[in-house]
Order: C-alpha cells, then sequence, then structure tokens
C-alpha cells in the first residue's frame, strides 16, 4: 500500500466516529444478510434478515433507527459488494433514505474473510459481518451513489456493450450463412453491415436469384442504396459473374431462405438499436460542462467519452488521478519476494468497461495527438528494470496512464487541450 492509499484509508476511518452506526449488508436475490456494529466493532443487536419488498425494506429502516435511538447514535453507515444487479434496490432505498451508501471490492470480501477466520468458509450473516468490518475500517471504495445524467449515461453504456455483443453475434451469423450459400460476395461487399450488400440480399440473395435479373436492374438497386455511385455498374458485372461462378450451396429451399432472411434482419436490427443507443448517449453527453475538455484531446470521439464519463461518475469525487487509474484498473502491479523482482502488470481490479475504453482512447490519441505519438515512442525506446525494451502493450499502458493524468488535469482545470499548457497543468 502506498502512502497515498494509507492516509486516504486512515482519513475514512476517522470519519467514522463513535455517533456513527455501521451496517453491512450482504446482497442475496430474495433477502439480505445485516450486520449492525459501532465505531469500536462491538455487533449491535441481532442479525435481522431483510427481504426484497416493501414490507421488508420498511423493517429494514425500522431495525436501523431502533439501534440509533437505543445506542444513542446518529450517523448511518452502509456498506455492500456490488455483485449482480440485487444490490440497486437496497442501495437506491437507503440512500433516498439519507443514508451514506459505500460499496467494497468484490476481491476484498474473500481476503478478509480468510484473515479473519483462515477459512474461505462462508455463510451470508459471517459475509455481513466481514463487510462491516472492512467497512468500519475505512477500507471501502470513494463511489458515491448518483440519480442523474451520469447515472444514465452508466446504464446506457451497460445496454449498448451487450448489444455490441449481440451484433457482433448476428454479423457472425450471417457471415456464416453468406459462407453456405453465395460464398463470393465478400469479394465485392467489405462488411455484412453495407447497405449496398443489403439491398441485394433483400431483392436477391442467392446466385440464382442474381442469374434471374438483368445486369442493369443490379446496377440500380446497387447504386440507390451505396453512395459509390460510380461503382456501381462494376459490382453489378462483378456479382452477374460471380454468380455464374458461385460454390455455393445449390439446392436452396424455403427454409434456407428463411435461415438468410431471418440473420440478415438480425443483423439489421442491432445496428439500429446501437445507432439509437449511441445517439441517446451523445444527446447526454451535451448536458456535461466536462464534456467538452475531453473531447478537444485529438482522437478521443463522443462514445468513448460518453462511456468514461458514465462510468467513472462526476469527476468532482476524485481528488487525485491516481485515484481514477486505480479505479479504472491500471494501477501497476508487482510481485516482488526476497532477491527476485516480479514484472510489474496492472491490476485490471476496477470496472472492466470503463478500461476497455480508456484502451480505446489510447490508440486514438496514439494515431492523432502529437503529444501523444512523441510520447508512445519515447516510452518504446524505455527499458524496464530487466533491461528490456518495452513492449507494443507495455507502452500503450503508459499512455493510458498518461492519459487519465491528462484529463484529470483538464477537468480540474476547466481547460480545453493544448499541449503545452497541458505539460504545465501536469507539472503543477
Amino acid at each position: 500500500m502506498s502512502k497515498r492509499d494509507y492516509n486516504n484509508q486512515l482519513e475514512k476511518r476517522q470519519k467514522i466516529k463513535d455517533t456513527t452506526l455501521v451496517v453491512g449488508i450482504d446482497i442475496g436475490s430474495r433477502f439480505n444478510a445485516v450486520a449492525l456494529m459501532n465505531n469500536f466493532g462491538k455487533v449491535l443487536g441481532s442479525f435481522p434478515k431483510i427481504y426484497n419488498s416493501r414490507k421488508g425494506f420498511d423493517y429494514f429502516i425500522e431495525v436501523i433507527e431502533g439501534v440509533k435511538a437505543k445506542q444513542g447514535l446518529k450517523d448511518v453507515l452502509i456498506g455492500m459488494e456490488p455483485t449482480g444487479h440485487y444490490w440497486r434496490k437496497i442501495a437506491y432505498f437507503a440512500k433516498d433514505r439519507g443514508y451514506a451508501v459505500r460499496f467494497i471490492r468484490t476481491t476484498a470480501l474473500k481476503h478478509q474473510r480468510e484473515l479473519d477466520e483462515s477459512s474461505s468458509s462462508k455463510n451470508d450473516v459471517r459475509d455481513a459481518l466481514t463487510i462491516t468490518n472492512i467497512i468500519r475500517e475505512g477500507k471501502y471504495i470513494d463511489t458515491v451513489i448518483e440519480d442523474d445524467v451520469y447515472r444514465q449515461l452508466r446504464t446506457l453504456s451497460k445496454v449498448r456493450e451487450r448489444m455490441h455483443r449481440y451484433s457482433v453475434g448476428s454479423q457472425n451469423t450471417l457471415v456464416a450463412v453468406l459462407d453456405d450459400y453465395f460464398p463470393e460476395l465478400k469479394e465485392i461487399f467489405w462488411s455484412v453491415k453495407t447497405k449496398s450488400l443489403w439491398a441485394i440480399l433483400d431483392r436477391c440473395p442467392f446466385p440464382e436469384d442474381v442469374l434471374s435479373e438483368k445486369i442493369s436492374t443490379l446496377t440500380e438497386i446497387i447504386a440507390r442504396s451505396s453512395r459509390r455511385r460510380k461503382t456501381a455498374a462494376d459490382k453489378a458485372t462483378d456479382l452477374y459473374r460471380l454468380a455464374k461462378e458461385s460454390i455455393g450451396l445449390k439446392k436452396i429451399s424455403l427454409a434456407d431462405r428463411f435461415r438468410l432472411k431471418v440473420s440478415l434482419e438480425e443483423v439489421k436490427r442491432s445496428e439500429v438499436l446501437l445507432n439509437d443507443i449511441e445517439q441517446e448517449m451523445k444527446s447526454l453527453l451535451a448536458q456535461i460542462p466536462y464534456s467538452k475538455y475531453i473531447l478537444s484531446i485529438p482522437g478521443v470521439g463522443s462514445l468513448s467519452t460518453a462511456v468514461f464519463l458514465g462510468e467513472l461518475g462526476n469527476p468532482a469525487n476524485f481528488k487525485h488521478p491516481k485515484q481514477i487509474i486505480k479505479y479504472a484498473g491500471y494501477d501497476p502491479q508487482e510481485k516482488d519476494s526476497g532477491m527476485r523482482t516480479g514484472r510489474k502488470f496492472t491490476s485490471k481490479k476496477g470496472r472492466w468497461l470503463l478500461r476497455k475504453f480508456i484502451y480505446f482512447m489510447s490508440l486514438g490519441v496514439i494515431s492523432n495527438s502529437e503529444f501523444f505519438i512523441s510520447y508512445y515512442k519515447r516510452k518504446l525506446e524505455k527499458k524496464n528494470q530487466f533491461g528490456q525494451l518495452l513492449k507494443k502493450k507495455e507502452a500503450l499502458c503508459a499512455v493510458a496512464i498518461k492519459l487519465i493524468k491528462v484529463i484529470f488535469a483538464l477537468l480540474r482545470d476547466k481547460r480545453t487541450f493544448d499541449t503545452e499548457a497541458t505539460c504545465l497543468a501536469l507539472a503543477a
């Protein structure tokens, strides 16, 4: 643990006063196990079972207020492990009642359980107690629950990611279908997402259908759906020729036609939904003043910025770039023992979607920004602790960390990207 991390944990620990009731919740699908402690670690009351219902949540408030009144406590700090989606209901319910809600890392519970009992065995009550102790010691994440434009962006980021995976799957399915019936199409159309391919597949999806049409008709179909009208005639000619030479399956049944139709519709539908989601994300992004500072960096686009801010939340909650680096899982880790020095690697313990898009942003800036291009080249010429030149992936991770620091400086100073000014801001 670094000095900064230790002091940060100590500061969080000192915020828990003698008048604070610490509550740990082990989240479940039907009910949640709850443990209550005071500042000194004394267990207060029994271990109530809180069902995920209105009656259960009302009982939860009744228990907390009862213990507060009995013990003379004023503040409430609730901690939980944000696994799955079941935590959201009780977390937002507690927040709406004015209670502070914080989270612990998903790996912290297991490690603390083994430290306390030298065993990995678990049950709901034991986990609730362990979570309560972790929170009481100030070992929680600084993240706060937000129900604003940042939360909306994060929700849409998750939805888009699921839809993107579905889209990739549907494209692969369509590619497999075309490989069976008309594999030569990939020589003409570079992607299964091209509008001209969709137009052809709607009108004449199989080689026998193409051969039944005139070349002029094929030219018109491609020209109407493509931006490159000048090449439509050439494509139509090639399409007719390849249909004659096709090695695809010859016996086409109604089932084969239905298979292709469904695959094509899945690709179209996923593309439309993805476009709608991204447009909504850009609309929300326009409501965030911070976005213009990030977008001023060459190579960083609207989608990456929207996901970045959605996953990060309000940047004002972060006081140092290292907090964001750790939050994204880009903090360097190493395993040293005795005379052995281990190779450094990223922890990957943060939000994976944030880490993924920071990686995409890094790829963008090393292609469009002279500041990051030169930094990337310097890193490729640098040697690690073993005297070896950094690999491209290692240099790119260094760029990602530098990019986070640059973004933090821009947001902190509320300024757009300028190479010289940014360097000075980072040095400050």
